[in-house]
């Protein structure tokens, strides 16, 4: 207890009994919610830790990252694969398609120059 917070009390014209045990529940409340400071080794030492978990998590998601690329790699060479196939497939039909006119055209052909000669 400050005796210059016991006489601020007094000079509120409180009486002295009743100004002590104000000061003495003010410092009982203070000193039950008190939180304690750290020193600077605790606090290095908690930066220390932080910049470990950090790390740590970086790491992580790192190796994560990674996963995730390479899987996308093989995804991507699926699909490129699968683009293969359908390009070839495109290919054959086209290629069926266009022998298939071709016939049909010789066809026509064939058939009007047999029937509508002279």
């Amino acid at each position: 207890m400050q005796p210059t917070s016991l006489d601020t009390l007094e000079r509120c014209q409180l009486p002295p009994n009743q100004a002590r045990a104000i000061l003495q529940t003010m410092e009982l409340e203070i000193t039950a919610h008190e939180v304690g400071l750290c020193t600077r080794d605790e606090l290095r030492d908690a930066v220390h830790s932080l910049e470990l978990k950090i790390e740590a998590a970086h790491n992580d998601l790192e190796l994560k990252i990674e996963s995730l690329c390479a899987d996308l790699d093989l995804k991507l060479e699926m699909l490129r694969n699968e683009m293969r196939g359908l390009e070839a497939r495109m290919m054959r039909f086209t290629v069926s398609c266009m022998l298939a006119q071709t016939g049909i055209m010789a066809g026509a052909l064939y058939f009007a120059l047999g029937h509508f000669r002279p």
